[in-house]
């Protein structure tokens, strides 16, 4: 493609000029927010499984333990939970968890985190729940688990970048991610996306990116102090290459007239997870689109300063959304 190979003269000849990612807080940051009376229950269930039988997780944790165990671990009943907690490599899972999460304050800054993303949450949505917050060990299969009133984290998912099983067990352009420092931005994503399903309004392409972009912004809001490329799951290097060449991917998804296009696999290449963007540069990120939504979101607020995040969140039509975002790369 002509866009890509334009692109990779570019980033060879040109000067490297760094873009700051930066964590320029938005209108809606309140610093009384830590005044905020919110508790967050948090619950080491992932301890609690090696710890308690089952007639005591039931007791304890009621219809997750179920979850858990059939939709988690895939497994046939409670009664097998003995092999999979026997099990040599789920041990030293649990050892190298620890290490990282003590089941004594280990996860403070995690729950800080957190607890002030959820101060926000609440306050600007009130009317909406506020989950559980877990830790689960699942065998690397389910990073996050949501259900109604239950936000549950994979915590083996996150034990550094320097974790070596991860060589193993995930690609590499996601092991950057894998740290604690994720674990909240990742956990508040992952509820996000699950209380906010109405505001996807439609399939095309368009329509992805803004839902993307409100989701994106909201993280920006309740992780006020949150660089922007930790927001997007990006490394300093990929929010660059995006700062730098953000016009001509927009001119070029305007150009091959992607932008309201339903066809899936346009709609998997901009917005899914990749080592990059596919008909791009290799040093693109993957989820290209999402970054795009954000930035319309962004034009969006800061030209209707009387939209309240509440409004925000409302399904809208993209195209109105996107005129009134005025959105200029």
């Amino acid at each position: 493609m002509k866009f890509a190979r334009s692109i990779l003269v570019l980033f060879a000849v040109m000067s490297v000029f760094l873009v700051s990612c930066t964590n320029s807080r938005t209108r809606f940051y309140d610093s009384s927010i830590e005044k905020d009376t919110l508790q967050i229950v948090f619950k080491r269930f992932d301890w609690d499984l090696f710890t308690l039988d089952t007639t005591a997780l039931a007791a304890k944790y009621g219809d997750f333990l179920e979850i858990y165990t059939y939709r988690v671990l895939n497994l046939r009943s409670v009664s097998e939970f003995s092999k999979f907690t026997s099990d040599s490599g789920i041990i030293r899972l649990k050892s190298d968890v620890e290490r990282v999460y003590p089941v004594v304050g280990g996860a403070l800054d995690v729950e800080r985190k957190l607890t002030t993303a959820f101060k926000y949450y609440h306050r600007y949505f009130p009317e909406k729940q506020v989950p559980k917050v877990m830790f689960h060990i699942s065998g690397f299969n389910q990073a996050m688990v949501v259900t109604d009133g239950v936000l549950s984290a994979s915590v083996e998912q996150y034990l550094g970048s320097d974790y070596e099983p991860y060589q193993y067990v995930a690609y590499g352009y996601e092991i950057p991610f894998m740290t604690p420092q994720q674990l909240p931005i990742d956990m508040m994503y992952a509820w996000l996306s699950s209380s906010f399903t109405e505001t996807l309004n439609g399939d095309q392409l368009l329509d992805m990116m803004i839902y993307q972009g409100k989701l994106l912004y909201l993280q920006k809001v309740f992780f006020p102090d949150a660089e922007e490329c930790t927001i997007l799951s990006y490394t300093k290097q990929q929010y660059d290459w995006c700062k730098r060449f953000e016009r001509e991917v927009w001119n070029n998804i305007m150009e091959s007239r992607e932008l309201f296009s339903s066809d899936w696999r346009v709609n998997t290449k901009y917005m899914s997870p990749a080592p990059f963007t596919s008909g791009l540069s290799q040093e693109s990120p993957g989820r290209i689109g999402a970054y795009i939504g954000l930035q319309i979101v962004k034009s969006y607020i800061d030209r209707n300063e009387d939209v309240t995040l509440q409004e925000l969140m409302k399904p809208s039509d993209s195209r109105k959304f996107l005129q009134d975002a005025a959105y200029r790369p």
